[in-house]
């Protein structure tokens, strides 16, 4: 590409016949300003056109380290939220199990206290029962006593005892027995 001094250190060979000097002069001026013009734009549109495109990479580079984060922290989220969901998975879990542990232990002393109970009402029948063929066998024996007191009394006083003569009453065993006398 030719810049402004190449067409300013350009010169002609003369030759016979040739184009006016002057006006070749003044054509080669006025090519010089308007191209040594263009040029200087065609420069700093260069320098412009390198700047916006180191720019634009920068910006492309900028984008694609965003685009980088921006996947990072979806990834990071995600795993937050697994981690946040396994973690409420393993609280429930434990809850569960704990709660369940807390229901057998309850079953447990449940059944305990319904077998002690089963076992108290099983031992006060028996004890009832013992109490009942006690009071039995003391109150036949107590009857036995009275009994054989009544007839050992009745044979002492049968010995004792007359005929009772006239205007005399005749006493009977219920008489000589007090615990005959209260059932009579």
């Amino acid at each position: 590409m030719l810049t402004p001094l190449d067409i300013n250190k350009k010169e002609f060979h003369r030759s016979f016949r040739g184009y006016n000097c002057e006006e070749v002069d003044e054509f080669l001026e006025q090519i010089l300003r308007d191209y040594g013009q263009v040029y200087r734009e065609n420069q700093e549109m260069r320098e412009k056109n390198q700047r916006l495109s180191e720019e634009l990479e920068r910006y492309a580079h900028l984008e694609q380290t965003l685009k980088d984060a921006l996947v990072m922290a979806q990834q990071a989220a995600d795993e937050m939220r697994q981690n946040a969901q396994r973690e409420a998975e393993l609280k429930l879990r434990e809850a569960e199990n704990k709660a369940r542990e807390i229901l057998n232990q309850a079953r447990a002393q449940a059944e305990k206290v319904e077998r002690y109970q089963r076992d108290l009402e099983a031992s006060t029948r028996a004890f009832k029962m013992r109490l009942r063929f006690l009071l039995k066998a003391q109150l036949e024996l107590l009857e036995d006593q009275v009994e054989a007191e009544a007839a050992a009394t009745a044979d002492r006083q049968g010995e004792t005892l007359r005929e009772p003569g006239p205007g005399e009453e005749e006493i009977t065993d219920c008489e000589l027995d007090p615990c005959r006398q209260e059932q009579v």
